[in-house]
């Protein structure tokens, strides 16, 4: 490990569990935000192409499915997005007929959301494709090593989610 990053250790290397890091290319935070932003760049492609979506209307939408009735609020904070976006790409699916927007049966000052015949066919399409897509990166794992990634993500997920919600001083949600 170079000097420049002992710095900013200092105390720590006795419980430090991060391997060793030359640059940021090494820092666990950056390669996973480099997975994340492969997949991304992949994932717009092929959502474009081939379903006329936004990787971030997808995701509403499967979210959607997955939770109807959904508020999207509780959607926003799931998918880690402000509001305002996740106004915006809500309006878009609306606009194309694929989610519905009712009163939430729990609260009347709330909208609920839930997908639309023609947005759980299209649902199901794009799912398909989004496990083929999963299925070819993790092509190069044995089946044990995706079950330990699934459940370190689980608990790093988890984990970030409750720092997160502590340094915007919220209560935790579970």
């Amino acid at each position: 490990m170079s000097d420049d990053f002992q710095v900013g250790l200092d105390g720590l290397d006795a419980v430090r569990k991060h391997p060793d890091v030359r640059s940021i290319e090494d820092v666990i935070t950056f390669r996973l935000q480099r997975l994340v932003a492969i997949g991304e760049r992949a994932g717009h492609d092929w959502s474009q192409r081939m379903f006329d979506l936004s990787l971030n209307e997808w995701r509403l939408l499967a979210l959607v499915k997955g939770r109807a009735p959904a508020r999207a609020g509780g959607l926003a904070d799931l998918l880690v997005m402000d509001k305002s976006q996740t106004s915006r790409v809500t309006k878009s699916l609306l606009n194309k007929g694929l989610i519905r927007s009712f009163p939430d049966p729990d609260d009347g000052r709330a909208v609920a959301l839930e997908p639309t015949p023609e947005g759980v066919v299209l649902y199901r399409r794009v799912f398909a494709e989004v496990m083929r897509s999963n299925e070819r990166v993790l092509d190069v794992l044995t089946h044990q090593e995706v079950q330990m990634l699934d459940e370190i993500l689980g608990k790093l997920i988890e984990h970030s989610s409750d720092l997160l919600e502590a340094r915007m001083g919220r209560p935790l949600n579970r």
